[in-house]
């Protein structure tokens, strides 16, 4: 996060390979957020928080190419499937869904019409492409639906069962 970088290590914990630094050039970041691997094709999907778009980085951490300038205003994770790459964008907030060919095909407002995301910061799919999202500021979980509709809410402030204190990531166990 904070130099600039991606790093890729073994399991044991040595360093294998680094990209990046401070900048806004090509496999250059500033503050890289989410990350995700593609299984169709192996490629490193980084958000490149601050400089508003997503890099694209070859398994050997060369890079390849970027994706949403000039849609996102700071984008914090992403998700990447064999069909699609999803992106949320927190500042805005709002969820950008491309196809396998980096196509817009939608974008999912999450504020407002009844959908009262305030600072979502992670969010995870699962097998129906139903996105659980979580918000840092309101101290929830949202479910919406492949549409983007909210379809179910849980958790509040606090340090309880079923209460959360600024959830910041998400995972799903399929």
């Amino acid at each position: 996060y904070g130099d600039h970088c991606v790093n890729m290590y073994e399991l044991e914990g040595k360093l294998m390979k680094s990209v990046g630094s401070n900048g806004n050039g090509e496999a250059q970041f500033n503050y890289p957020h989410g990350i995700d691997v593609s299984d169709r094709n192996h490629n490193i999907y980084v958000c490149d928080y601050s400089n508003n778009r997503v890099q694209i980085l070859t398994e050997e951490l060369k890079y390849h190419s970027m994706l949403g300038i000039g849609l996102f205003t700071s984008p914090r994770d992403i998700k990447v499937t064999r069909d699609r790459v999803l992106v949320l964008d927190g500042s805005d907030p709002c969820m950008f869904i491309f196809n396998s060919e980096h196509l817009l095909i939608n974008r999912m407002i999450t504020r407002g019409s009844g959908k009262q995301t305030n600072n979502p910061y992670s969010f995870d799919i699962d097998r129906d492409y139903n996105i659980i999202m979580s918000d840092y500021s309101n101290h929830c979980v949202y479910v919406f639906n492949k549409e983007g509709e909210q379809i179910h809410k849980f958790g509040k402030q606090g340090q309880g069962i079923g209460e959360f204190y600024h959830p910041y990531g998400i995972v799903l166990d399929n």
